[in-house]
């Protein structure tokens, strides 16, 4: 039974690095996963691709504080939502 005080939707970027959203509106699919660390800060690299697989895919590196709030504000936007690996 779930707790009424939780809620449903995860409000974390995943923990083991490897994330993946899809937006069925806009047909693209975005993976966030763990890139090089260095000594000063730890990266992520951020790739979008149209779900077709058409066109060429988009690739940012960012820091990980970064990518966790581009992570929670495609949650919240609407239109994103969590998928399991695409590609």
């Amino acid at each position: 039974m779930p707790n009424k005080d939780h809620p449903l939707v995860d409000r974390h970027a995943p923990k083991n690095g490897v994330g993946w959203l899809v937006n069925d509106q806009q047909g693209k699919v975005c993976c966030f996963r763990n890139d090089m660390p260095t000594a000063h800060a730890q990266w992520v690299e951020v790739e979008t691709r149209a779900m077709s697989g058409q066109g060429q895919s988009v690739i940012r590196r960012m820091l990980r504080h970064n990518a966790i709030e581009a992570w929670e504000s495609m949650l919240k936007t609407g239109g994103w939502k969590r998928c399991q690996p695409r590609w």
